[in-house]
């Protein structure tokens, strides 16, 4: 047995459970709770930033990995670039649940850019990332207070935040419980979990996904090193029932192939514009908050618009596979070839009787 076979072999769900189901190359399936674990993934000492030279999330995964084996822009291109974009469809659900002054901490915050947003409008939000090369930058780049290191190891109070959020982080821990149990720590009683992963399909099989060429593909796909555990709606659900965050609300995700929710010990309480807008409206620093919440209103309205077209593009485009697969399939029986071969008018003619029949 290979070194790769024997720990794959080894290999446990996060909710425990150790009878895993082959789903595909890189990934098995709990069918326990409904999440894919990588065969392949990152261990506990790989994970750990030790040398920004040379271990994986060091300076390499940013300046490297992300560009030439995801194709996706470095880091710097995406401190501009994730502005207008993710940060801004993130601060929409922190004005929504914990409005300002409320004290933040960006777990896996990258370049720093929406803890410098997040303090912009009033937070007080601090940042935390593993390497630090990638500390610095954030220091540098936005002027944001950041910590280094696993949130495990920091000396933080605990009940001293009202939000943590986790965007694009949850997917890459090794011991996901572990983690939330110590973000939960860290929370007021009242306070809110804020998180975006990969959202995993359950029910599709493996040869579904590629034959429809579902975008969860994206996250899996050559990412199962990174990618340890890939949650689906139902194996959410389970983790915070596990944490005790019985309160939940899944959101629209910025991107289709990505859960979004916030989780709460409380029950949750959404804040409305003319919620935000009377408190907001009685300093100069509010009335720029509520400036905007409101270019937020219209961003809002802009984005459901995008998602509502990108899906129909994706379902149409999912119809148009499974339509060349069947053909692919129906050209392998022995008749199709000379049914091919019967005369256009004949075939016509035929139409034609059925009709008046």
């Amino acid at each position: 047995m290979s070194a790769a076979a024997a720990v794959a072999k080894q290999r446990k769900c996060w909710c425990g459970e150790a009878s895993l189901a082959s789903f595909s190359p890189d990934y098995l399936e709990c069918r326990a709770c409904g999440t894919l674990v990588s065969r392949v993934g990152l261990t506990m000492d790989e994970v750990a930033v030790t040398d920004d030279d040379c271990d994986f999330y060091g300076k390499t995964y940013w300046l490297g990995h992300q560009t030439d084996q995801l194709g996706l822009p470095d880091i710097s291109q995406r401190a501009r670039a994730d502005l207008p974009e993710r940060c801004m469809h993130w601060l929409r659900t922190m004005l929504r649940y914990k409005p300002p002054p409320a004290r933040v901490l960006e777990v896996g915050c990258s370049h720093g850019g929406f803890v410098a947003l997040l303090r912009s409008l009033g937070y007080d939000a601090t940042g935390l990332e593993l390497s630090p090369w990638v500390v610095e930058f954030a220091r540098r780049t936005f002027d944001v207070p950041m910590l280094l290191g696993p949130v495990e190891d920091q000396d933080l109070p605990d009940r001293s935040f009202d939000a943590i959020v986790l965007n694009d982080v949850v997917e890459h821990l090794l011991e996901p419980m572990a983690t939330l149990q110590r973000c939960s720590s860290l929370l007021k009683d009242d306070g809110v979990l804020v998180i975006q992963m990969p959202s995993y399909p359950e029910g599709q099989t493996y040869d579904d996904l590629l034959t429809r060429q579902h975008r969860f593909l994206l996250v899996m796909d050559g990412q199962s090193r990174q990618h340890l555990h890939l949650f689906s709606r139902r194996a959410a659900e389970r983790l915070f029932d596990r944490l005790g965050f019985p309160e939940r609300e899944f959101l629209a995700p910025l991107f289709d192939y990505d859960m979004y929710l916030v989780a709460s010990r409380q029950p949750l309480m959404p804040n409305g514009v003319e919620q935000l807008a009377t408190p907001l409206a009685t300093s100069p620093s509010g009335r720029m908050t509520l400036a905007w919440v409101d270019l937020l209103m219209r961003f809002e309205v802009c984005e459901e618009d995008r998602a509502a077209r990108l899906k129909i593009i994706h379902d149409l485009q999912g119809q148009v596979c499974e339509g060349a697969a069947a053909y692919r399939r129906l050209t392998t029986f022995p008749g199709f070839r000379a049914w091919r071969q019967v005369p256009r008018w004949l075939l016509i003619a035929l139409r034609r009787l059925g009709r008046a029949a």
